[in-house]
């Protein structure tokens, strides 16, 4: 088992040195093709090395913006159900109280939509004004 374990490292030691020795051959017969007065930055291979780097980044940024997407839903339940929480809670304390519950008025009902269309995604009452 050890054996066959060593022939496969030796195999692909010695397929990376031969992609290695390809991408040289290849970005020197680029080179020869290339237009005299070419910046090195101009070079297709430089360009191409580049881009790969570009989507490397990209695919990092959307990761990343995935994540602090997930984390601002989640946010958004956590005060959604928190303020849930707090409404019943002062309801309550009025009921035991024996004072009568007032309505909320036009803006904390403007407040409360913005807060529910908002955690949902939906458009805002606030901002159509």
């Amino acid at each position: 088992m050890e054996a066959t374990v060593t022939k496969l490292e030796i195999l692909f030691q010695k397929a990376e040195s031969d992609l290695d020795c390809i991408q040289k051959m290849l970005e020197l017969e680029m080179m020869k093709g290339l237009p005299e007065g070419l910046s090195q930055e101009e070079t297709p291979l430089v360009l191409i090395q580049q881009l790969s780097a570009m989507k490397s980044r990209y695919k990092t940024l959307c990761q990343q913006l995935e994540k602090v997407s997930l984390e601002r839903q989640e946010s958004m339940r956590s005060i959604r159900a928190t303020l849930d929480k707090t409404m019943k809670l002062v309801q309550e304390i009025q009921q035991h109280a024996g004072m009568e519950m007032s309505p909320l008025s036009e803006e904390e009902q403007l407040a409360m939509q913005h807060l529910m269309c908002h955690s949902h995604n939906l458009p805002s009452p606030l901002l159509e004004q």
